[in-house]
């Protein structure tokens, strides 16, 4: 691609160089012979011409069509060379026979001006070529049909300088880059991350970014498995918003990649993960501290562990998730409001030790809570299971062992026991 046009260019060129005194013989008349003489001269260049524009249309489609573009700017630029030597070196052979105030240029062949210009025509094509790649060609596209009623709707795509306008620079949320990719000089290849040539002007345009000042401020990204979306958006956002950002990451791609950038830019972050047995943060630290109750706090803290079941369920499996909704509320309570358990163990898993033991052991523990507690609380819900069957409590029981199970994991755990205060400065969060 980057030396076939040029060097086809060259070659016929110099290849047909003489043939005006071949052609002129077909001449009957001297007029004739003058006229075939002087397309001879012009032929070599307009023929040079004409296979650079025939071999760019040709590879049209190709993933190389700008070396092939640059390839037939270079080849017109040594046949521009190739002719002007000639045409100087043919006026400087009578410069110095001129008549008085004639100028040498008032003798310059008209053919090889004729030469020159086709010349120039394909230089200016092989350029944009160059530039463009494929989307220097017409692309085939249906026309638009617009009626007096909008028939057909007037919809139409927002232009760049629009959008960047509504979403300049400066935003947090990348959207994306500011060009169009159906215009671009690749946009019937297939993008293929492997391959540089199928880029096109990604990662070299500038960004168009959403500062969430107007609008619901929500967005939704739409792809297939492998459509890009972490790296084209989740990262380029997470590298840019300078606010407080929480990620779900379960494959754990996009923390590795923005905690280093995020760090340097002051941010503090903190990474979950459950492969990790020192990143976690204590769920329990911020109960009764922004605005609720703490009964309220422990309340909700439940709830999160004891989902909503989504089977359909009997009425007798909704008392015992509710029971045991109510179990685990009055062991979180008592870890956090019954006045025996030190702050450094007040966390979920001293809740799954107190409640992971036999049972009678247990009945027996939630008989000393509600004899020992210093809160009403904790004791008004502790007071149903005091005298509750064996058959009831068990059923009960093995209902909250099981929502608690994953805290069993040390490194499931491990996320949530942790006692320092993470919840108040984490202004950055990888999850």
């Amino acid at each position: 691609m980057a030396i076939v046009p040029a060097v086809l260019m060259t070659g016929l060129c110099l290849a047909l160089t003489g043939i005006e005194a071949w052609l002129s013989k077909f001449g009957t008349t001297p007029k004739a012979h003058l006229v075939l003489g002087r397309i001879g001269i012009a032929l070599p260049y307009v023929i040079a011409a004409a296979i650079g524009v025939v071999f760019l249309f040709a590879a049209a489609g190709a993933t190389a069509i700008r070396s092939a573009g640059w390839s037939v700017v270079f080849g017109v630029l040594i046949v521009v060379a190739i002719a002007a030597s000639r045409e100087i070196a043919r006026l400087h052979s009578f410069a110095n026979a001129l008549p008085a105030g004639d100028r040498l240029l008032a003798y310059a062949d008209p053919s090889t001006i004729i030469g020159a210009t086709v010349r120039a025509l394909v230089a200016v094509f092989g350029l944009r070529v160059g530039m463009r790649g494929n989307a220097a060609f017409a692309a085939a596209a249906p026309r638009r049909i617009r009626g007096r009623r909008a028939i057909h709707g007037e919809s139409d795509w927002m232009t760049i300088t629009e959008a960047a306008r509504l979403f300049p620079e400066a935003g947090g949320i990348v959207v994306g880059e500011r060009y169009r990719v159906d215009r671009d000089a690749i946009t019937d290849q297939s993008f293929r991350a492997d391959d540089a040539e199928t880029w096109g002007a990604g990662g070299k345009s500038p960004l168009l970014c959403f500062d969430a000042s107007f609008g619901s401020s929500h967005g939704i990204v739409f792809a297939g498995s492998g459509g890009f979306k972490t790296t084209s958006f989740t990262v380029p956002t997470a590298l840019k918003w300078a606010g407080g950002l929480v990620v779900l990451d379960p494959s754990n791609e996009v923390a590795p990649m923005v905690t280093a950038h995020r760090h340097g830019a002051g941010r503090q972050v903190f990474v979950l993960d459950p492969r990790s047995l020192g990143g976690g943060f204590n769920v329990l630290d911020w109960i009764g501290e922004h605005g609720a109750t703490k009964e309220e706090d422990i309340a909700a803290v439940a709830s999160w562990i004891m989902t909503d079941n989504p089977r359909q369920g009997s009425a007798r499996d909704d008392f015992f998730r509710a029971s045991a909704l109510q179990l685990l509320t009055a062991l979180i309570a008592d870890v956090c409001l019954s006045g025996h358990t030190e702050k450094k163990d007040q966390h979920l898993r001293q809740v799954r030790a107190n409640l992971s033991e036999p049972e009678p052991k247990l009945r027996q523990r939630l008989q000393t809570i509600y004899d020992n507690s210093e809160s009403g609380f904790v004791k008004e819900n502790v007071a149903p299971f005091i005298a509750m069957t064996p058959e009831t409590f068990s059923g009960v029981y093995a209902n909250a062992v099981k929502e608690t199970h994953w805290l069993s994991y040390a490194n499931y755990a491990a996320l949530g026991p942790s006692s320092r205060r993470a919840g108040r400065t984490s202004s950055s969060i990888s999850t």
